[in-house]
């Protein structure tokens, strides 16, 4: 980056906020939903997670839940019929997340004095992979609709991060460029390599589930409060 930034994009779930129910406790009502017994954990999930490119969500439940069966899943729950099990955990995902709050989220310590200190400053945009009404619901449970100039969601036949699209989206939305422009995130794959396929500046926030296989990012930090430090001190 060539001088100090003057926009910057943020990811939502694991960054500014993350579900009321941790996570440990939704995979295992995932088996008990399944009838499956346990055989991957939340760590696991967000991996596979991670590495996986769909276009849809029925597909992207296919491929993650799919992989873990091939990777994880022991011959006693397997058996002769992975697919199955498969079938069983996808159905499972499908029924709990319909019913679901999407609203039963908790900010990230931090999240909204971050946001208000480098709003005075700096242009902000939300650049999320999550669908308009799940998220946008999130950020009106936790009063942060207003924080943002711009807000891109993933779009039915839209390209999602790690693909630059997004990103572009964004920053014609609050006519910036890529190198004026930092991406703060919690994945490597989806955040960190999605801002260097769009030539953002990205900022790695990873937390206990984050898998540690990914691109470089350029930055990190270890708490989100951290951000507005970075983000002005970039470019002196």
């Amino acid at each position: 980056m060539s001088g100090s930034p003057t926009t910057v994009c943020f990811d939502l779930d694991d960054t500014l906020c993350r579900p009321a129910t941790p996570r440990d406790e939704q995979v295992a009502a995932l088996f008990q939903r399944a009838d499956v017994a346990p055989f991957f954990d939340a760590t696991d999930l967000h991996r596979r997670a991670s590495e996986i490119d769909a276009d849809s969500e029925a597909a992207f439940a296919r491929r993650l839940f799919g992989g873990l069966v091939r990777e994880q899943a022991p011959p006693t729950v397997a058996g002769d019929d992975p697919d199955a099990v498969t079938r069983a955990l996808v159905t499972a995902a499908a029924e709990l997340d319909a019913e679901r709050d999407a609203s039963d989220v908790v900010a990230v310590e931090g999240a909204r004095a971050v946001l208000a200190d480098l709003g005075e400053t700096h242009r902000l945009a939300l650049v999320t992979n999550g669908g308009r009404d799940r998220q946008l619901a999130k950020l009106e449970a936790l009063d942060l609709v207003d924080a943002f100039d711009a807000r891109v969601y993933a779009e039915p036949g839209e390209p999602v991060k790690p693909d630059p699209a997004p990103f572009e989206r964004a920053l014609d939305a609050v006519a910036a460029t890529p190198g004026e422009t930092v991406h703060v995130g919690n994945s490597l794959t989806s955040d960190v390599g999605g801002a260097h396929n769009a030539g953002l500046t990205s900022v790695w926030l990873p937390d206990e589930h984050s898998p540690r296989d990914g691109p470089e990012p350029h930055h990190r930090v270890d708490a989100l409060p951290e951000v507005p430090g970075l983000v002005r001190a970039m470019g002196d």
